[in-house]
């Protein structure tokens, strides 16, 4: 068993952990915890410390994601993007797919409990869990493919299968719980009062297993492909420049919203 009611509070996330459950839960609300450099910075260090506590644990240690505020998240901060270069975006994205890394292929059990708006990288955050748990008002999309930008693009194939990656990801509006349901992007329905027993059959279900048969059980199901998939990233974000791919999407859905309000 890890450590017994640590926590641990800084400004954009909040990683607490008893007996053999950690939560990490993002705490930007104002901001639809949108993914910045500093809240990916912090999530890293979440992980840190739950590695660090799971490390000498005896039972199967699962890491748990949530958020605060009226949704999951919003996805990559793009806020800041006109003081950004391509070099600073290549820099930030990398962290991000070093940080679904690290929770895909995380040995112990990881989890994601959804509500709201859960859009792009943060959506790819969820999929790398291996138990995807959403509310009924949860609403998924991923954009970054309009852009070019291949982050998770392989994982959503090697989990949901071809013709469902393609199906997902032509969304032009948000796929639904219930959508995400029936494709396998979720893996079970339930709302926050639930929550607490989910984590807890979870935890059951898991003491079936030593840590290292459970790590071996990760390994042969899930195939490596980090190498592959951080090469890919990088080949979609250094082709041309990406700030300027991405100021073209944010001006598009700037347009979008004009459009839809004088409707």
């Amino acid at each position: 068993m890890a450590s017994q009611g640590t926590a641990i509070v800084s400004s954009l996330v909040r990683y607490s952990i008893s007996g053999d459950v950690a939560r990490i839960t993002l705490n930007d609300p104002d901001r639809l915890n949108c993914f910045s450099e500093q809240l990916v910075n912090e999530l890293h260090k979440a992980l840190d410390s739950a590695e660090s506590d799971f490390a000498n644990s005896e039972s199967v240690g699962h890491l748990v994601f949530n958020a605060e505020g009226k949704g999951f998240s919003g996805g990559l901060d793009l806020s800041g993007l006109d003081n950004e270069s391509d070099a600073d975006l290549l820099l930030r994205l990398v962290r991000v797919e070093q940080l679904l890394q690290r929770v895909r292929y995380h040995s112990g059990a990881t989890m994601a409990l959804v509500h709201g708006a859960c859009y792009g990288a943060a959506a790819d955050l969820v999929l790398a869990c291996r138990t995807r748990i959403a509310t009924e008002d949860a609403r998924f999309l991923m954009p970054g493919m309009r852009f070019g930008i291949v982050l998770g693009t392989q994982r959503l194939r090697d989990t949901l299968g071809e013709t469902t990656a393609y199906r997902l990801l032509d969304r032009i509006k948000p796929f639904t719980a219930e959508e995400g349901l029936a494709a396998g992007f979720v893996t079970a329905l339930a709302e926050p009062p639930e929550w607490d027993n989910v984590i807890a059959n979870n935890v059951t279900l898991a003491r079936q297993y030593t840590c290292e048969a459970y790590a071996t059980r990760m390994r042969v199901l899930t195939p490596d492909s980090r190498d592959s998939d951080m090469a890919a990233l990088v080949r979609s974000v250094t082709d041309r420049s990406i700030k300027q791919r991405l100021s073209a999407y944010v001006s598009s859905m700037k347009e979008q919203k004009r459009k839809s309000k004088s409707a």
